[in-house]
């Protein structure tokens, strides 16, 4: 009799144990990560939870995009289920379906919109630069972030129009635009307004009046997760978003 019951309350407990997901971020910069416990990834990640009702469990992996390219390849070819066995128990937080993830990605994943953020040009007050689309840094230094693509920006690089300098830190390209060492920077508004309040220093630097690009920050996972999408989407996202949303 007892090894019945044992057994029975082993498989309620698998029955109704929490389904591990892992949530996959590759934006390791402010606000999203800011520390190793601090950030809006790990606010995120705590609503979650606290929401799941102990349905799921949200595991926070920060990693390279290449290495995120690397795990998701068998979901953009769509071999998983087809040719290959792929563990579905993931999603992807603040990306867009024109990131690089398949020419289908809109309707071969799910998407759960987040906050509509945008890229902004970034220079000095007194340095003011009258920004209306990539054409308007023609003869101006840009401070990059290496391995990213600036569109309608890289091409005028490429034929020399506009010298690109990359470094790895979207801060530390902010002080070289204050060290004159950069007519520009490119950052996303979320970042640049982090900085703001928490630099003084950068009180000197604005914001141009028209974006380089404006889009949705979104939550991305497998279509296969039915159960997921359904939590995901049920959930309002506007107060822990809301600090960090286009301005």
């Amino acid at each position: 009799m007892k090894k019945i019951v044992l057994t029975v309350l082993l498989f309620c407990s698998v029955l109704f144990a929490a389904k591990d997901i892992n949530v996959y971020t590759y934006h390791n910069h402010a606000p999203f990560i800011i520390d190793k416990k601090t950030g809006l990834s790990y606010d995120l990640v705590k609503f979650l939870n606290n929401n799941s009702n102990g349905a799921f469990n949200f595991k926070l992996k920060i990693v390279p995009r290449s290495r995120l390219n690397y795990n998701l390849k068998p979901w953009i070819q769509k071999e998983c289920g087809i040719i290959k066995d792929c563990n579905s128990n993931w999603l992807v937080l603040w990306v867009n379906h024109k990131w690089g993830f398949g020419k289908d990605a809109l309707t071969n994943f799910s998407w759960t919109k987040l906050f509509e953020d945008s890229n902004a040009i970034i220079y000095s007050k007194i340095r003011k630069i009258n920004y209306n689309n990539p054409k308007s840094l023609v003869g101006k230094k840009l401070a990059g972030i290496a391995g990213h693509r600036y569109v309608g920006i890289d091409e005028l690089v490429k034929e020399g129009k506009i010298i690109r300098i990359d470094g790895n830190s979207e801060e530390l390209n902010l002080q070289k635009v204050l060290s004159n060492r950069v007519d520009v920077t490119l950052l996303p508004t979320s970042s640049f307004n982090y900085y703001l309040n928490t630099n003084k220093d950068l009180k000197s630097l604005e914001k141009a009046k028209v974006s380089h690009q404006i889009y949705m920050r979104n939550i991305m996972t497998t279509t296969q997760n039915v159960e997921l999408i359904s939590f995901l989407q049920s959930l309002n996202f506007e107060g822990i978003n809301k600090e960090h949303a286009k301005q």
